[in-house]
C-alpha cells in the first residue's frame, strides 16, 4: 500500500507587487522589485530599503476582500489576505473537521509590543497562537491552529509539518499561511546586527553587502490524495527534511552542514539533471550566501541553475519560504528559471549557475533551500512528475526513556526522583545551573526562555550514552505558548525613544522562540532537526500529534521534545521527554 501523495490544491501571494501568483510571476518577468528606500518610517530607526506595503494600496485590498474590521490587526488581515484567495477553487472547506490551518511567522504583531507602555493589553494580543485562532476562527474551523515558529525557515517547516500530518491520516487538507509585517522592533534589530544593505539586495554577488526586510503573505493548500487520484500537472510535494547545523545561534556553518544535510535528505533519491533550479535562501549577506554556495557543491549541484527571490521582495521572513515556492512552481511550470535579481559577479568561493536573465527549462521538479538563526536548515522537493510513490511505512511508535520536569514554584523533578530547591523564579535557573551544570558561562548570555530550556534538557540527558555527538539521528521539538515574549519585552525597553534607544543585537538574537531548540542542539552537537510550534494552550494531545512527526524522517531515531513556557523570569515551567523510536511493520 502506498503512501498518500500531498499535492498543491490552491495557492496565492500577496506582496506589495501584487495580489496572486500568476500577477506576481508577470511583475517579477518584467523586472519590478518591491524594494524602496524607506526614511523617517519609525523612531529613531535609521533609512533602510525594504519592500514594504503602501498603506493604502493595502487598506484598499483588505477592503476589498471584506477584511477592513478593526477587530484584526494589520497582520492578520495581510494573512486573511491569501488565505482568501487560495482557497477560493481548491475545492477545500476551510470549516470542515479534516481541515489544519498552519501558520508560519517568526513575529507576527510583535509591532503591538512597541507601545505596550501605553497599551498593555496588546501584550497578550502580540502572541502568535491568538493570531492562528482568529485566522481560524475566520472560517469556522474547528481544529486547534498550530504555529511554526522556527526563524527563517518557519514556511518550509510548516510545509514539512502539514506534509505529514496529511500522510499521517490525521487530516486530508491542510492550509498553511505564511506571513510577517515589518516593524520598529524587527528592523531595529537587523541594524543593530548590522546586517542591512542601504541599497537593494546582490545575492551571490561580489558586492553584496547585506539583507533587505520585506513583508507578504502567502498561502499554500495542501490536500492528501491516492497516488491514482493525483491530477495531471499537478505539484506535488515529494520530501522534506530539517537539519540542525550546530554552530551558532546567528552564524551559519562555515562548511553548509545544515544546509548540506537538508539538501541530502530530499535529492538523495534523484539525479541533479532532473531538477529545473535550486531555489535558495539567498539573503545577500557575505556568510549565508558563501555557507549556501558550500552546501550546493557538497551536496552534487554545483551545475544545477540557482537563484533567489530577495532582490524583488525582500526578505519576508515566515512568509518567505512559502512565497518562493509557490512563485517557484509558477516558474518552473511555464519552463522558466527566474533571474536573480542584482547578481553581476560571483562573490562566493564555489561555482554556480546564477543569472540575472531568466532562462528556459524543460525539467518538471526544483528544490527550495532555506536557514535560520538558532542553526536551523531546512529544504524541500516539489515535482509535477513525481517518482513512483514510496510504500508505506511501518507504524512509529515511540517508548519515554527519560523525563525531566522544572517550575518556577521551585519543582525540580526528573526520572530518578525529586530534586530539592529552596530558590524561586529567576533565581532558581541559576541555582540549577550552578548544581547541575556550572561549566557552560554560556548560560549567562541567554534569555529567560533560552536558560530553563537548556536546563531541562541537562537534566533530561544527564548521563546520556555517548553524549555531546556529534549525532544526526536524534531531534528537538519544543511546543510553548508564549515563546520569546519574555524576552521581546526586554528588547522593546532598549527602543525608548529619545531617552534610552540602544538596540542590543545580544537581546534581539534572543526573540525568536526556536533559539533554545539551537542552543540545546549546540550543547549536545545535534546535527538532526530542530522545531518550534506555538500554541494557544497546553494541549498535550497536540503535542503528541506534533511530536509524532517527528518520526515521518527515517533519519530520526530518538526526539527530545516538550512544553516549555516562560511570561517572564519568574514564572515558567518545562516538561520534557526523551522518545526513542521503536518501529513495526
Amino acid at each position: 500500500m502506498a503512501q498518500p501523495v500531498i499535492v498543491k490544491a490552491g495557492g496565492c501571494i500577496v506582496s506589495p507587487l501584487a495580489t496572486g501568483t500568476a500577477a506576481n510571476l508577470e511583475a517579477v518577468l518584467s523586472g519590478r522589485s518591491g524594494l524602496r528606500l524607506h526614511s523617517g518610517r519609525w523612531p529613531g530607526v535609521e533609512p533602510f530599503t525594504g519592500a514594504l506595503f503602501d498603506e493604502a494600496d493595502l487598506a484598499a485590498r483588505c477592503a476589498a476582500a471584506g477584511l477592513d474590521s478593526p477587530r484584526l490587526t494589520r497582520f492578520e488581515r495581510l494573512a486573511l489576505l491569501s488565505a482568501t484567495e487560495a482557497l477560493r477553487g481548491s475545492g477545500v472547506d476551510p470549516s470542515a473537521a479534516d481541515v489544519i490551518f498552519i501558520l508560519s511567522s517568526t513575529k507576527g504583531n510583535v509591532g503591538l509590543l512597541d507601545d505596550t507602555a501605553a497599551a498593555p493589553a496588546d501584550t497578550e494580543r502580540s502572541l502568535l497562537p491568538a493570531s492562528a485562532a482568529r485566522i481560524a476562527a475566520h472560517f469556522g474551523n474547528p481544529n486547534t491552529p498550530v504555529v511554526v515558529c522556527n526563524a527563517c525557515i518557519s514556511g518550509l517547516s510548516a510545509l514539512i509539518t502539514a506534509a505529514r500530518l496529511l500522510r499521517a491520516g490525521r487530516y486530508r487538507h491542510a492550509v498553511v499561511v505564511g506571513a510577517d509585517c515589518q516593524s520598529r522592533f524587527i528592523v531595529s534589530g537587523f541594524q543593530a546586527f548590522k546586517a542591512l544593505s542601504p541599497t537593494a539586495c546582490r545575492p551571490f554577488d561580489a558586492a553584496r553587502d547585506g539583507l533587505n526586510p520585506g513583508e507578504a503573505s502567502a498561502t499554500l493548500v495542501l490536500s492528501a490524495c491516492e497516488p491514482v487520484d493525483v491530477p495531471p500537472g499537478a505539484w506535488v510535494l515529494e520530501r522534506g527534511a530539517v537539519r540542525n547545523d550546530a554552530n551558532h545561534i546567528s552564524g551559519p556553518s562555515r562548511t553548509g552542514e545544515g544546509s548540506f544535510r537538508a539538501l541530502r535528505a530530499v535529492c538523495g533519491d534523484i539525479s541533479p539533471a532532473q531538477l529545473a533550479f535550486v531555489n535558495t535562501h539567498g539573503t545577500a549577506t557575505p556568510y549565508n550566501d558563501e555557507m549556501e554556495a558550500i552546501a550546493l557543491h557538497r551536496a552534487g549541484l554545483a551545475d544545477v541553475p540557482v537563484n533567489s527571490l530577495k532582490g524583488y521582495y525582500g526578505h519576508t521572513m515566515g512568509a518567505a519560504g512559502i512565497l518562493e515556492v509557490l512563485l517557484s512552481m509558477e516558474a518552473a511550470g511555464r519552463g522558466i528559471v527566474l533571474p536573480t535579481r542584482g547578481y553581476r559577479q560571483s562573490g562566493v568561493s564555489r561555482p554556480l549557475s546564477l543569472s540575472d536573465q531568466a532562462r528556459h527549462t524543460d525539467r518538471h521538479a526544483f528544490v527550495k533551500v532555506m536557514s535560520g538563526f538558532g542553526g536551523c536548515n531546512a529544504a524541500v522537493r516539489f515535482s509535477q512528475e513525481p517518482a513512483a510513490p514510496a510504500p508505506a511505512p511501518g507504524t512509529a511508535a515511540a517508548v519515554c526513556l527519560r523525563t525531566a520536569r522544572i517550575d518556577s514554584d521551585g519543582t525540580v523533578h526528573t526520572d530518578r526522583g525529586t530534586h530539592p530547591y529552596a530558590e524561586r523564579g529567576a533565581a532558581l535557573l541559576t541555582a540549577i545551573y550552578r548544581r547541575e551544570v556550572n561549566d557552560y558561562p554560556k548560560f549567562f548570555k541567554m534569555d529567560p526562555l533560552s536558560r530553563l530550556g537548556f536546563l531541562a534538557a541537562e537534566l533530561l540527558l544527564a548521563g546520556d550514552p555517548g553524549r555531546f555527538g556529534p549525532r544526526d539521528d536524534r531531534a528537538v521539538l519544543l511546543c510553548s505558548r508564549t515563546g520569546s515574549l519574555c524576552n521581546d519585552l526586554r528588547y522593546v525597553r532598549t527602543l525608548q525613544w529619545p531617552e534610552a534607544y540602544f538596540p542590543s543585537p545580544a537581546v534581539f538574537v534572543y526573540t525568536l522562540p526556536n533559539i533554545v531548540a539551537g542552543e540545546i542542539a549546540i550543547r549536545n552537537r545535534y546535527l538532526g532537526e530542530t522545531s518550534c510550534f506555538l500554541l494557544p494552550a497546553d494541549d498535550t494531545g497536540v503535542q503528541a500529534a506534533l511530536a509524532a512527526t517527528a518520526w515521518a524522517d527515517p533519519a530520526t531515531k530518538s526526539l527530545v521534545c516538550g512544553w516549555i513556557d516562560c511570561p517572564d523570569a519568574d514564572h515558567f515551567t518545562a516538561r520534557m521527554q526523551l522518545l526513542q523510536r521503536t518501529t513495526t511493520a
